[in-house]
Parts: structure tokens; C-alpha cells; sequence
């Protein structure tokens, strides 16, 4: 692995997190028969920033959705293309705080997507309100009016902070793969009042030996009142939360749940 952590090697990332994937597309499915305004799902153009290893990407081509998406890490990229048989600039690189100029280049048309998701925290590395404004404006362009986004992130409380562990296991053919997750609660109060630091320790064992890989990087906190107040600032609408299973929270918040942000 030419570099530590967790997204070093695309393989060993998509090995970790493939499994469950189209349990949570089908969600995504339910989302958007819901807020799709009498849209078909096959044929949708469904598009996804921070896409990795194109784990959703690829169930949603086998579904016969049309599909773009970007990610700012070239090696989880080349793995996505790998995997989907795609046109060039279908998958292209970008960061989310500013992939406008570059998916115009890739050929994605103002108001052309139907549907876009961006699941399990991966929109809390824009690490400023400032950042999260502009990749929602940009959004927002790229959105069909009436088209939603949909937000996966576990929200926080800041009364109630302490730190908290996960552990992830899984095998694809002869290689087995764990992370284990440490998440440092924000410090309110102090330059971390809005960080949390994620701590990955990640065992992959082969058939010869066994490696392990440690990383850490932090992620912005939003509690409720935050998180709603910002969506207020962007040109996109809040429509509903969602629990992971796309049932609505009537007023609950979860430990991770679904956002439903639509473009008027």
C-alpha cells in the first residue's frame, strides 16, 4: 500500500463496505419514487459526489439507471472504472466544494439529474459552513427542479458527548478485513468545537500475512438546529428525514439518518 489508511487501497475499501450496499439502495429507491414527481426509475439519471469505489454506482447501473459520479481520490477512480463499463467523464475527479468547472467538463448539463445521493457521513468532510454552502449551490445547478439529494449523517448532540466504537468485519474469496472505528466527540469550546476525530485501525489478513493500517481524519459536526439553519442559507428545500430505511423520523433524530434536500 503506497499510502496508510483505509482509502490506500481501493480493494480493501470496497471489500469493507460493499456488503449491505443494495440494502441501502433500495432505500435511496423508495426516496426517490417518493419525491420523483411522476419520474420512472429506470433510465433516471441518478448521480453521487464522493462516489469511491462506485459500490452504489454499481447497483444502480444494474438497475438501469443512468449514472455519473466523482471522487477526489484518483486511485478509488480507477477502481470504480474498473468495475463499471462506462463512457469516459461518466466517472471523473473533483472535490465537493468545487467539481462545478470540471463535471461541466466531464459533460454533465445544468438541471439534468433526477436524483443524487451522498450516504454515511461522506458530505461532513467539507470541513466549513462555507464549503458545505458552495457544494450545495453547485448541487442545486446541476439538480432538475423538483429532483431531491439525499444526505446520509449522523447529527450531533452536543449535551450528550462522549466518545464512541465500531467494529467492521468482513471477507471477499481468500482476504479478510476489519476496521476498527474510534470516534472523539467535538470540544466545545476549544478549535474542536465542531470536530470529530475518526481513528480507523484496519486489519486486512491474506493468505501469507496479515498487515495493519492506521489513519485518522476528522469530520464537521452539525447538531439539528445547525444542519437546518444551513439547508435555510442554500437554494435547496428541506422534504423529510428519513431513517436508514427511508421510514419518516416524524421529529426523531437518530444516531444516523437520511436527509432529504429537494430543489424547488
Amino acid at each position: 500500500m503506497g499510502r496508510q489508511g483505509l482509502y490506500a487501497d481501493p480493494v480493501v475499501y470496497d471489500i469493507l463496505y460493499t456488503s449491505g450496499t443494495a440494502g441501502e439502495m433500495r432505500a435511496f429507491m423508495r426516496l426517490e419514487m417518493q419525491f420523483a414527481e411522476g419520474r420512472t426509475l429506470k433510465g433516471a439519471h441518478w448521480f453521487e459526489p464522493a462516489c469511491g469505489t462506485g459500490r452504489y454506482l454499481r447497483v444502480a447501473q444494474k438497475l438501469g439507471m443512468r449514472i455519473t459520479g466523482f471522487d477526489l481520490d484518483e486511485g478509488q477512480l480507477d477502481y470504480a472504472r474498473g468495475r463499471l463499463e462506462v463512457p469516459p467523464g461518466v466517472l471523473f475527479q473533483a472535490d465537493m466544494a468545487d467539481f462545478s468547472a470540471d463535471a461541466r467538463k466531464s459533460g454533465l448539463e445544468p438541471d439534468s439529474v433526477d436524483f443524487a445521493f451522498n450516504p454515511v457521513n461522506s458530505i461532513r468532510h467539507l470541513d466549513s459552513d462555507q464549503a458545505m454552502l458552495a457544494h450545495l449551490e453547485q448541487m442545486a445547478d446541476f439538480l432538475k427542479p423538483g429532483a431531491v439529494y439525499v444526505v446520509g449523517l449522523s447529527l450531533t448532540d452536543y449535551e450528550n458527548l462522549m466518545p464512541e466504537e465500531d467494529l467492521w468485519r468482513t471477507r471477499r474469496g481468500h482476504l479478510k478485513v476489519s476496521q476498527l472505528v474510534n470516534y472523539l466527540p467535538p470540544e466545545p469550546g476549544t478549535k474542536k468545537g465542531r470536530i470529530e476525530q475518526v481513528i480507523s485501525h484496519l486489519t486486512v489478513e491474506g493468505p501469507n500475512r496479515t498487515e495493519h493500517f492506521d489513519d485518522s481524519y476528522d469530520l464537521r459536526t452539525y447538531d439539528i438546529k445547525q444542519w437546518r439553519d444551513l439547508i435555510g442559507k442554500s437554494r435547496l428545500d428541506h422534504a423529510g428525514s428519513f431513517d436508514a430505511f427511508a421510514r419518516p423520523l416524524e421529529g426523531r433524530v437518530l444516531a444516523y439518518q437520511l436527509e432529504v434536500l429537494r430543489k424547488p
